[in-house]
């Protein structure tokens, strides 16, 4: 039977703000160019895939108030800096579906109207995606721990990417960094795979092209304080 999921649990993270109560419609496009090879004498048109792109578009409601959402649009237009943008399906439960984009916005449109609320809209796009899962649900944190690893399906050879999003702390000093595990038994380190230190609000993407097993968790270690924080973890595609 097919499994379906409530498009009102989902969750929108953008750089170091939860953005979810402004969105009302997310959306995400994977395209992929197409260029003709067809030559003299053939009967059919033949073509080669050529350069992959994505996009994603969201759409809710302006506020306009210190750290609410315009404040945040607006300040990374022209920004020369990408933002890791992270789009859950369905909330953002360790194994739920992620969309990781290390954006730049395209448009950020205010819309109004005599009988509506003041709507807003975004578009993004980015030089890395991916098609992941949470590892991690925006959490209030202030314990060392092991996560319970989640199941990506399959290893990559390819390696993999995280985003990481801490939207609030208290004298935070926190360290988290991925593993695998190839039979969710023995984990070890994936090299370059970890986050810088958490000593405030912050967001980053990381990425590594050395194998990673199919099992994947984090590794918090909690020196002092207490950090509001999430991680999704993509395969690399190619």
């Amino acid at each position: 039977m097919p499994t379906f999921l409530a498009g009102k649990d989902n969750k929108v993270l953008f750089g170091a703000y939860d953005l979810t109560s402004y969105f009302n419609s997310a959306s995400f496009s994977r395209e992929q160019a197409v260029s003709e090879t067809t030559v003299f004498g053939s009967n059919q048109a033949t073509y080669i895939g050529s350069i992959e792109t994505a996009s994603a578009s969201l759409s809710g409601f302006y506020d306009g108030g210190s750290d609410a959402v315009d404040e945040e649009l607006q300040a990374v237009i022209g920004s020369a800096t990408d933002t890791p943008l992270s789009i859950y399906q369905g909330g953002d439960t360790a194994g739920n579906k992620v969309i990781l984009l290390n954006s730049k916005i395209q448009n950020y449109t205010i819309d109004s109207s005599v009988q509506d609320p003041v709507g807003i809209s975004a578009t993004f796009t980015g030089d890395n995606f991916g098609n992941g899962k949470s590892l991690y649900a925006l959490t209030n944190t202030s314990a060392t721990a092991n996560t319970t690893a989640v199941d990506l399906g399959a290893s990559s050879t390819l390696g993999g990417q995280a985003h990481i999003h801490c939207t609030a702390h208290s004298s935070a000093n926190i360290s988290v960094k991925i593993q695998s595990s190839a039979d969710n038994s023995s984990f070890a380190d994936v090299s370059g795979f970890s986050f810088t230190t958490i000593t405030g609000a912050t967001t980053q993407r990381i990425a590594t092209t050395n194998t990673v097993n199919r099992y994947v968790r984090l590794v918090i270690t909690v020196t002092g304080g207490s950090a509001t924080f999430s991680v999704g973890y993509a395969h690399n595609l190619k």
